[in-house]
């Protein structure tokens, strides 16, 4: 019975949260209760049929749970902060969250740990210590005010020094201070604070993959990075892309299903600036690049160290691999998200 159950509860998560990313579904046959937590009511609704069929209780909670309920939003008030697989401070970086960021709180354990939903849709867990929590009229008080963006810069209160990612959140005032998002003002003294109409402009005056070296290059690979301080190939697309106005997925193989595809041709014969290639190792997306015309892409990669740009058609091993391993080429919508 147990096995049938925990078959059972598997072809649940496969329906209704197919990609454990983007939705919560744990749930465990123990001898007398399905226990856990998904984030969709459908499939709340099925494990409860499951566990009645099989005499046994239901004792799932649906997300966000009560934990949240009096303080349901949060925004990131670090520079950056890590979203992990799990709740510890050793767990596998899935992504990160910046600066101003908004985030929809899902549930609260132990008192300082939290699980979130990102922006972009990804779940995962952080430190209350990275953020503010509150009211969802307090967080979209802070997103309508906060319409403007870094591009490197260092703010500075009295003593106290404050560097922000590109792509970083903050209220622009008309007296030139800015606020971030716990509540204080500073000057900017190193960098550009844009509003967010400029900085979509400015980065579409240029090419993509020529925007990501100007921001990016020299940035070192990191496994679930997005910023300058440390990226990895799908955050460097996500970000360059994101600076345009467009929203993309936050990985690799999510991105390979984004916009439309391109013919693949060996000699790159009808790619644009900025189309995503998609390469595999074996049958999984495991790398991203953009390409930047005339043979070169531009990419996070750890065998270069981080960001750089490279001759897809070189005659060296390197670029050998990458050409075998291009499985699709893609051109994101040019909508604003």
């Amino acid at each position: 019975m147990t096995d049938r159950l925990e078959r059972d509860v598997g072809d649940v998560a496969r329906k209704w949260v197919p990609d454990a990313r983007l939705g919560v579904l744990e749930v465990a046959v123990q001898p007398a209760a399905l226990t856990g937590c998904t984030t969709s009511r459908d499939a709340l609704e099925e494990l409860h049929r499951i566990a009645a069929a099989a005499r046994r209780a239901a004792d799932i909670r649906l997300l966000p749970d009560a934990s949240v309920r009096d303080e349901p939003a949060a925004v990131t008030t670090a520079a950056v902060a890590p979203l992990l697989r799990e709740p510890r401070t050793a767990a596998d970086r899935v992504s990160e969250v910046l600066h101003g960021e908004p985030l929809a709180l899902l549930e609260r354990r132990d008192g300082t740990w939290l699980r979130v939903r990102a922006p972009d849709g990804y779940h995962g867990w952080l430190h209350a210590g990275y953020v503010r929590t509150g009211t969802d009229d307090w967080a979209e008080d802070w997103t309508t005010r906060a319409t403007a963006r870094s591009l490197g810069a260092e703010l500075k209160f009295e003593d106290r020094r404050f560097r922000l990612a590109v792509g970083a959140r903050l209220v622009l005032r008309r007296d030139g201070l800015v606020d971030t998002a716990d509540g204080r003002s500073w000057s900017v003294v190193w960098g550009v604070v844009r509003s967010d109409a400029e900085y979509r402009a400015e980065a579409r005056l240029v090419a993509a993959p020529e925007w990501a070296q100007r921001w990016f290059s020299g940035a070192p690979y990191l496994w679930g990075g997005r910023t300058e301080w440390g990226v990895d190939c799908s955050g460097l697309v996500q970000a360059t892309y994101a600076a345009r106005g467009i929203s993309l997925p936050r990985d690799s193989d999510q991105q390979a299903l984004a916009g439309r595809a391109v013919a693949i041709d060996a000699a790159g014969a009808g790619y644009s600036a900025g189309d995503i290639l998609c390469f595999a190792d074996g049958r999984r997306i495991s790398h991203v690049a953009l390409w930047a015309g005339s043979g070169h892409v531009v990419h996070s990669a750890l065998s270069r160290g981080g960001v750089a740009s490279d001759d897809l058609f070189a005659h060296t091993p390197a670029a050998g691999r990458l050409r075998d391993m291009l499985v699709a080429v893609r051109r994101p919508e040019t909508s604003r998200g």
